[in-house]
């Protein structure tokens, strides 16, 4: 009964994100119907426990979703905030656009068109780094190296298949998706970026860039495209450029994650709240010595906080929504059931991780997003990995890898439709051109994570 109910919710819950409704209520009333099933067919007795508990079950349900924004709020949530807030703080300087106009530069010289595009590439991924909003990034490069790209000979859906997938990966300390992984395994997101994540990341960019290189050549070849033909597009907005010296501000939370820790100086705590709040005043005395004006820079401040406030109706509610829809699965059993079934066909783990990783592929190419999907399983990993003898860190690195290049695959994520309306393309055109390159990061990815850990 309990795998009856489980499977009418979770196609239900499919079924309605698909269809464009609000992830937060459907992942909410997923994981709410589940709690309570559960209790009626007397898979559990409480939901909070006994000395917390308001003396109604019903009331029950509630109570955990209000323990739980409130531990998410203070923990997670607030480094998420921290890091959007510090994005938005950057965009505003005018430092990512710095960063971003400095950095191709050297490329404007090269003729070689499929090789600039390539670099490309591989130059919008290491950006991603200190730039971690996909669509933000993607609309930086549309503004900047599309228009170049597209003058050397590239056709304009090639162009904007390498913006595209720039942002391949989410990785590093300001990614939503790491903070939440590392927050899951209770490991510092330093050490999951260094010791996990970057040797994973580096491979699979330079195999991608290749087949960047390879697949948008045969593709313009076979579309018949013709170098002298190419449209001359430019830009259609500007964007505001800060001073050179900015260009070091958007790697100052990374410099603060690193530097202080178990690669640099270990005698000083250092965490992505404070990194975040640092790096934000560092920001606001370079503003104060540019712009000599201390009221204007004291109003900026807001932009900072505005940033924090978003995030927090977008992805900090998604992660109690989430949570909620996989306290629901626990309640009603379907993690030990699973774990029962992979035991009986002895499945090993690392295989598990594997399919795991591509049911995450999938449900994000559905989505349009990889964030729904990870913070609605993330938290059941730990448990199954414990009961297969599978490490929870890898199965969610795989996870993550995946949520992240299924976007990629959809024609109605953020990032696609953003940045095939700018080239004035369809998505479903840009898909095919990200297809190849974005499925050889995933199976490139896949056996990274096998062979490394």
């Amino acid at each position: 009964m309990n795998l009856l109910l489980c499977a009418i919710v979770i196609l239900g819950v499919g079924t309605l994100v698909i269809k464009k409704f609000k992830a937060q209520t459907v992942l909410l009333l997923g994981g709410l119907i589940m709690m309570l099933g559960a209790y009626f067919l007397g898979y559990t007795t409480e939901f909070v426990e006994a000395k917390k508990g308001t003396g109604m079950m019903f009331f029950d349900a509630f109570e955990w979703i209000n323990n739980t924004t409130a531990k998410d709020a203070a923990g997670l949530g607030l480094m998420i905030m921290t890091c959007t807030g510090f994005a938005k703080y950057m965009d505003h300087i005018g430092a990512s656009s710095r960063l971003v106009t400095t950095a191709i530069k050297p490329l404007q010289a090269m003729k070689a068109p499929y090789l600039v595009l390539s670099l490309t590439f591989l130059l919008n991924m290491f950006m991603s780094l200190v730039i971690p909003s996909a669509s933000g990034l993607a609309m930086l490069m549309m503004v900047t190296i599309f228009p170049i790209l597209v003058r050397l000979g590239v056709s304009p859906v090639g162009a904007a298949a390498a913006v595209a997938t720039g942002h391949l990966l989410d990785i590093g300390p300001a990614s939503a998706t790491s903070l939440l992984v590392s927050k899951t395994v209770g490991l510092g997101v330093e050490e999951y970026f260094v010791g996990y994540q970057l040797k994973v990341y580096i491979i699979s960019g330079i195999v991608t860039a290749i087949a960047h290189y390879i697949w948008q050549q045969y593709m313009d070849k076979k579309s018949g495209h013709i170098p002298s033909e190419a449209v001359h597009t430019e830009p259609q907005e500007k964007v505001d450029v800060g001073p050179l010296a900015y260009l070091v501000l958007p790697f100052l939370p990374l410099v603060f994650m690193l530097g202080f820790s178990q690669y640099g100086i270990a005698g000083i705590k250092m965490n992505v709240n404070l990194a975040m709040f640092l790096s934000l005043f560092i920001a606001m005395v370079f503003e104060l010595i540019r712009l000599r004006d201390f009221r204007k820079v004291a109003a900026s401040i807001q932009t900072f906080f505005k940033g924090m406030g978003d995030q927090f109706t977008n992805t900090v509610t998604l992660i109690v929504a989430g949570e909620t829809f996989a306290f629901g699965l626990t309640s009603l059993g379907i993690v030990n059931e699973f774990v029962t079934f992979i035991k009986t066909f002895s499945i090993q783990a690392d295989m598990v991780g594997v399919i795991v990783s591509v049911i995450i592929l999938v449900l994000s190419i559905v989505m349009g997003s990889g964030v729904a999907s990870m913070f609605a399983f993330s938290p059941l990993v730990p448990n199954f990995a414990k009961e297969l003898g599978g490490n929870a860190i890898t199965m969610l690195l795989g996870m993550q890898n995946a949520a992240s290049v299924g976007r990629l695959l959809s024609p109605i994520s953020a990032v696609m439709i953003a940045v095939a309306g700018v080239a004035n393309i369809s998505s479903f055109d840009l898909v095919k051109r990200t297809a190849v390159p974005v499925l050889i990061t995933f199976i490139t990815s896949t056996i990274c994570i096998l062979i490394f850990h």
